[in-house]
């Protein structure tokens, strides 16, 4: 007779391990490793979240490149990964050009170097406002000389090639042009009063330019003025200055004494300063002069009285 064999296994307390356990265990680790690989995927796409949000948080900065184009110009270059809002600059610390990106991610200008040694500032501002600034110094050709004598300002140079013409700009005033034709120049022009920057550019006949820019302070003299009174009793000695007053020294000569010195302080920088002397019998003579808080000295003034 045939005999049915019975497939599996007893267990110590007799119990028989067959295809349902062990279909049992499958399951259960084919469920484990379903769940263990959607806890990965989770972990990866909240890795990828964290590391997006990271680099959310990272501040991109627009980059300044500077190269040079010949031994007085500069080239400026201005990128960003993002819209550029401005880029300023300026010389030293002269008040900035702007430059509005309108929506562009690339700037480009060119920047003529004035003569001497300068600081070139520039910023550049991104349309989320992140900024980077970037000082560089700058030596070029001295070439446009500079005299400064009360409120006068004499500007020379001299040039290989002919030049056609030069403009000059007292802050940010209108700019004024003189025609030259010579390769040289020997100019003279007002100062305003105060402290000022002038820009000066020479124009070559070959439309090259050379440039300077510098700081120079108008000294207008203070005024001085002798006069009687009404009595005909008194010198009366005027001073003006409109930056303020430090003294005024006068001379006095007559039947009394001779040539004796005299010295009248100004307060609290006072623009206008007035002192009476009394005159004596037969003739009087005086000299007098002004000066203010520069040390800057009037014009010396002279009257005689007979009293």
């Amino acid at each position: 007779m045939n005999q049915i064999l019975e497939v599996g296994t007893t267990s110590s307390k007799g119990r028989t391990k067959g295809p349902i356990e062990i279909e049992k265990i499958i399951r259960f680790f084919a469920v484990s490793m379903i769940v263990f690989g959607l806890f990965m995927i989770g972990s990866g796409a909240y890795g990828i979240y964290k590391i997006s949000e990271a680099e959310k948080n990272i501040i991109i900065k627009p980059e300044i490149e500077e190269t040079y184009k010949g031994e007085d110009k500069i080239l400026l270059k201005v990128r960003h990964k993002k819209e550029i809002k401005t880029v300023e600059y300026s010389w030293n610390d002269e008040e900035p050009e702007i430059i509005n990106g309108n929506g562009k991610k690339y700037i480009e200008q060119e920047i003529t170097i004035p003569g001497g040694k300068n600081i070139l500032n520039v910023k550049a501002t991104g349309i989320d406002g992140e900024e980077i600034s970037q000082p560089k110094e700058y030596i070029a050709p001295d070439i446009i000389k500079l005299e400064a004598s009360m409120s006068k300002l004499k500007i020379t140079a001299e040039l290989e090639e002919e030049i056609s013409y030069m403009t000059y700009r007292w802050n940010n005033d209108d700019e004024q042009k003189i025609d030259i034709n010579d390769t040289v120049v020997d100019q003279e022009i007002d100062i305003p009063k105060g402290e000022n920057i002038i820009t000066i550019i020479l124009v070559d006949r070959n439309n090259n330019t050379k440039m300077k820019k510098q700081k120079v302070k108008g000294v207008m003299k203070p005024t001085i003025n002798v006069s009687l009174d009404s009595d005909k009793e008194y010198f009366v000695i005027k001073a003006n200055d409109e930056l303020g007053l430090d003294k005024i020294d006068f001379t006095i000569t007559n039947s009394k004494i001779s040539g004796k010195k005299y010295r009248v302080r100004a307060k609290n920088n006072e623009k206008e300063l007035e002192y009476k002397f009394k005159l004596e019998e037969g003739i009087n003579y005086i000299e007098a002069s002004s000066y203010n808080m520069d040390g800057v000295k009037s014009d010396t003034k002279k009257a005689k009285a007979t009293k």
